[in-house]
């Protein structure tokens, strides 16, 4: 089960949303205890209600703490694979500047158009079909990048120390943007979603049901409560927007890297 279709939606429609299915559970529940509350107003207010509550709750901040932490593992990961590709791209950038003119000049060109592709501050995709067009123009300048380092292979007269080293960087490169992709599309599954709020809004219902069965409700106390819990999700599913919400991933590193390819692009130039 996926929900991609909530990452195509703002921030604040998944606040909005889930704030209200639990406000409803909560309201809910409250009805139908005081119906019953009503109907029966000799037996206990608890008959095992403290229990169900305490368990649910206690259910509810498990399933939080553990997607929490999932998330942020994922956002992480997203972070490092940032890192790394810069890396792998500037090492193989210095690499090539030990080649012999032209493939010095061809392959830093290539490798500079290549990491403008990587760099997605401005790119705004959110929907599968606009992430594989991210994604096939990336693989478009990639392209480039082997069969420069073939040529550049070829033209030597013996593969010495140099060219291993720019075969293995230009490796290096291919291999790091599929371990990027993976972290990008690497979403919290939609069941997971799902079920967190299913808890929550049971948690709210037996609440809201409890309080009816006590006759008394206090709305703006657990209507606070659920606007936490919402805010909570919220976060937990904005954690998963790698280029779009409000929390985003870091592009600094292929930013500044993009920087330094184009001033040493310009000092070659000039000499």
């Amino acid at each position: 089960m996926d929900i991609w279709f909530l990452y195509q939606l703002p921030v604040w429609f998944t606040a909005v949303f889930v704030t209200a299915t639990l406000i409803v559970a909560m309201e809910v529940g409250y009805r139908v205890g005081r119906r019953k509350y009503l109907a029966t107003v000799e037996c206990s207010p608890s008959e095992g209600g403290d229990v169900a509550l305490a368990s649910i709750l206690a259910l509810l901040g498990l399933v939080l703490a553990f997607t929490f932490s999932y998330t942020m593992s994922r956002f992480d990961s997203r972070k490092q694979a940032v890192l790394e590709e810069a890396n792998a791209i500037g090492t193989a950038f210095l690499r090539a500047g030990l080649a012999p003119e032209p493939s010095r000049s061809q392959l830093r060109q290539i490798l500079q158009d290549y990491a403008k592709t990587r760099d997605v501050t401005k790119v705004n995709a959110v929907s599968p079909r606009a992430i594989r067009r991210v994604v096939e123009r990336s693989l478009a300048a990639q392209s480039l990048l082997w069969p420069a380092t073939e040529t550049l292979v070829r033209s030597a007269t013996t593969a010495g120390p140099v060219e291993v080293a720019i075969v293995q960087s230009i490796n290096e490169v291919i291999d790091v943007h599929g371990k990027r992709l993976l972290a990008v599309t690497d979403r919290l599954p939609g069941v997971v979603f799902m079920l967190l709020v299913f808890i929550a809004g049971t948690a709210m219902f037996i609440i809201g049901f409890h309080a009816g069965r006590q006759g008394s409700l206090n709305r703006w106390r657990l209507a606070l409560l659920g606007l936490v819990l919402a805010a909570v999700i919220t976060v937990i599913t904005d954690f998963d927007r790698p280029g779009t919400g409000l929390v985003r991933v870091n592009q600094q590193p292929i930013v500044d890297l993009i920087r330094d390819m184009d001033a040493t692009l310009q000092k070659d130039s000039a000499k």
